[in-house]
């Protein structure tokens, strides 16, 4: 056994962490512990060793998550969860190692592979992992996807000092002799990644110095910001210099409404990625220069207005090709496949009854508020009452009378959610006049994105006739868009034609009552909730991307995880 773990839990080769008793924890340059050591000195209690988990290349042969009951974070229910992904990992053919941890109030949950692994690969499988269960994980190590500077990164104790043990969790937690400890293939490893939309093709930006919010708008794959940050010039008109990307980049950093500081940041970053060195001076000016392109863009009249000639039309083309901007969803595989909804364009998100349309778009709204765009929703079914209700369900699930004793708790949370940005916008509408003269107020204001829940249910006095009102109202909703240089997700009901079908298939026909929809439209997706039919997994959720205007369908079918509890979508 100790040779077995000796041979598996291992990271950097040339240096160990060592605690003699009554001492903390030092890095000391020498080679592998020999078994003998392990036995006498580690297990026997006397000098406990650790090694560091990442290697000099930034990367690991081992990784763990970790479940902690501790007295001042306490977690009662960590076992459950560490059960939990102990299956879920089994579910996906890896094979786990779980270890009580030293203190013997919480759980180390293993994976090895055969080959060293990059850091951050590692990282963003087990967040995605998580998501399956709707658990995020509380630490994971390492603890960094890069180290820093001439720093060791993360170090972890090896197994058997004070409680640590193994355990088998089908086996009500009992102690067991590990003889040998599987690795998992690396080629394997990452089949597995790319099934739970893993991106595994796009490492993070170097460094450690920019902040969660950038790392997390350059994770979006092919998002305008993130191909700027390649280096990739297609939309640029004339110069493509690394000036005028690093301008670029700012004016996309701007415009998600990044703080100045982190801009700072990541343009020093951008430059000393691609060896360009540049004054202070020049830093400012750029930053500057941003602010100043972004407020024309966003306070000028529509761009479409001047053009009156079929060759400005075509020039005005070509000046945004390549630069258009997305509001992404924030779910990884719906915005891999589509994008997100550009200013002015229509995307019609339709299901049937109880399929989640207005929980997608409530998510897509939140991820867009809190990424510091001004979005609004108008609602003709829902009441404050009623979307607050939901709001609470996504932070922090449960049920209502678990609710009555947390009042307090909650409101705090709701405040420190949103303490960094601003929420969106509610306003409840009954007619297609309400719901253009609220979206052509707020655009003033600066509201770039609009949800309208949903169509079917607005009423319209200039038409008779359900065919005649919804075709009206689809006009009129294209028009806003189009008028306000607004992104518009417009919910939509689904035909009961498509419940009759074997397999969820959908087409544009299938919105009901107006063949207007399908013609306006910009982007059509269909949602389709497992959870309602009972065939396969509750969870399971299915987006089909069955038309997209002004851009690629990568993927036509989009499979994401649904969690009714907390009325969210994971992936």
């Amino acid at each position: 056994m100790y040779n077995a773990i000796l041979e598996n839990f291992t990271g950097r080769e040339d240096v160990l962490a060592m605690q003699p008793a009554g001492s903390n924890f030092r890095p000391v340059e020498r080679g592998p512990l020999t078994q003998q050591e392990f036995a006498e000195e580690h297990v026997a209690g006397l000098t406990c060793y650790g090694f560091y988990l990442m290697r000099p290349d930034n990367t690991v042969t081992c990784s763990c998550v970790d479940f902690d009951n501790h007295d001042d974070q306490p977690d009662p229910e960590w076992q459950g969860k560490a059960d939990r992904f102990y299956d879920l990992l089994q579910q996906m053919d890896l094979q786990p190692v779980m270890e009580v941890s030293a203190s013997g109030k919480g759980a180390h949950l293993w994976l090895f592979f055969s080959q060293p692994v990059p850091a951050w690969k590692v990282r963003r499988f087990w967040i995605a992992a998580g998501n399956r269960i709707s658990y995020e994980p509380r630490e994971i190590y390492p603890r960094q996807d890069q180290l820093r500077g001439k720093g060791l990164g993360n170090l972890v104790r090896l197994p058997l000092w004070n409680k640590s043990r193994f355990v088998d969790p089908h086996e009500n937690w009992e102690e067991v002799t590990l003889e040998s400890i599987p690795r998992t293939q690396v080629d394997e490893f990452d089949d597995i990644c790319i099934s739970l939309s893993v991106n595994i093709s796009s490492p993070p930006v170097e460094g450690g110095e920019l902040s969660e919010r950038i790392n997390r708008l350059l994770s979006i794959p092919n998002s305008l910001l993130t191909r700027r940050w390649r280096g990739d010039t297609d939309g640029l008109k004339g110069d493509t210099s690394r000036s005028v990307i690093a301008f670029a980049i700012c004016c996309e950093l701007v415009y998600q409404h990044v703080p100045t500081e982190d801009i700072r940041a990541a343009l020093t970053r951008w430059c000393e990625l691609n060896d360009y060195d540049k004054a202070p001076h020049w830093h400012s000016l750029t930053i500057d220069k941003a602010y100043d392109s972004v407020h024309t863009r966003l306070t000028k009249q529509p761009a479409a207005k001047p053009v009156n000639t079929i060759a400005g039309c075509a020039q005005f083309f070509i000046s945004r090709l390549g630069n258009t901007h997305h509001f992404s969803s924030g779910i990884v595989p719906l915005d891999y496949s589509i994008d997100g909804i550009a200013p002015g364009e229509v995307g019609i998100l339709a299901a049937r009854p109880g399929h989640c349309k207005s929980a997608l778009a409530l998510q897509w709204l939140d991820f867009q508020a809190r990424s510091g765009v001004s979005c609004l929703m108008l609602n003709a079914e829902m009441s404050g009452y009623e979307i607050g209700r939901r709001m609470v369900m996504s932070l922090v699930g449960g049920e209502e009378e678990d609710w009555l004793s947390k009042r307090e708790e909650i409101t705090e949370k709701i405040k420190d959610y949103y303490s960094d940005c601003s929420p969106p916008l509610f306003e409840p509408v009954g007619t297609i006049d309400e719901v253009e003269e609220k979206i052509k107020l707020h655009a003033a204001n600066g509201v770039q994105l609009v949800a309208v829940d949903y169509l079917q249910l607005l009423r319209c006095s200039t038409a008779s006739g359900r065919y005649e009102v919804v075709t009206e109202i689809s006009q009129r909703i294209k028009g806003a868009a189009r008028d306000n240089d607004v992104g518009i997700l417009a919910l939509c009901q689904v035909s009961r034609a498509v419940e009759q079908r074997d397999e969820p298939e959908f087409q544009p026909s299938d919105l009901r009552e107006s063949g207007q929809l399908e013609q306006d439209a910009d982007l059509i997706a269909f949602g389709h909730w497992w959870g309602r039919t009972g065939d396969r997994d509750r969870d399971d959720y299915e987006l089909h991307i069955v038309k997209r205007r002004n851009g690629p369908v990568r993927i036509p079918v989009v499979k994401v995880r649904f969690n009714s509890s907390m009325q969210k979508f994971h992936w």
